[in-house]
């Protein structure tokens, strides 16, 4: 009978240990758990985080691609304003000179049909 009593004692102890056992474990998978789903979260926050900033700089770099194209039309419609101007410019000066070639070798003939008739 004592051997039926020590054997029960000894199932006991050992079922104890067994339920301990399942207990712990049941009670560090429910905190795996949790820590996996708060993980879950911070990536899921992070991933956001990096798309918003990705669709942010994306948007700036569109914006600053703009600006370029813009800066770039206005230079060159000033380019072509100023070659504009300067062809303008260089055809005045050659209008002047002529006029002026022609002024001089008009007074220069002048002179030579007023020395013609004093001479005589």
């Amino acid at each position: 009978m004592e051997a039926i009593y020590f054997a029960v004692g000894v199932l006991t102890m050992v079922l104890l240990a067994v339920a301990s056992l399942a207990v712990y474990s049941t009670v560090m998978v429910l905190k795996l758990k949790d820590e996996l789903k708060l993980t879950h979260k911070m990536i899921d926050d992070v991933y956001g985080t990096i798309q918003h900033n990705d669709m942010e700089q994306s948007r700036e770099i569109n914006e600053l691609h703009s600006r370029i194209e813009e800066t770039h039309r206005v230079i060159d419609k000033k380019s072509d304003e100023l070659h504009r101007r300067i062809d303008e410019l260089q055809s005045y000066t050659d209008r002047r000179f002529d006029k002026l070639i022609d002024t001089y070798l008009l007074v220069k003939e002048t002179e030579q049909e007023s020395k013609k008739l004093i001479k005589g």
